[in-house]
């Protein structure tokens, strides 16, 4: 039997909490499309960055404001919560979960 840590049992916590937040353009969740550039869990500490599915992504902000909240919703309170978009880092269809790939015919 694998015993988790609360370090392994908070991230995957916060995995879960991204899949439930929804991209409002496109209508699908963070985790499907493969936004979720860098999740760390250090301590009482937990950072999260975004990969913007477009250079200009206008809904940007929103997106980091869902994503917050719902991760916050999952901490423990005095978590220290960071969430950002990675603009530095360019986004493709290939992070796209394979169902969706196929559904969007990329």
């Amino acid at each position: 039997m694998e015993t988790k840590t609360p370090d392994t049992d908070l991230h995957a916590a916060v995995m879960a909490a991204l899949a439930s937040v929804d991209d409002p353009e496109m209508g699908e969740n963070l985790v499907d499309l493969g936004v979720v550039g860098e999740l760390l869990v250090e301590g009482d500490s937990v950072r999260v960055s975004l990969i913007p599915t477009s250079a200009t992504c206008p809904m940007a902000d929103v997106v980091v404001d869902d994503a917050l909240t719902a991760v916050q919703r999952v901490c423990p309170p005095g978590t220290e919560v960071d969430v950002h978009m990675d603009w530095d880092t360019t986004w493709s269809p290939e992070q796209l979960a394979p169902a969706l790939r196929e559904r969007f015919g990329w």
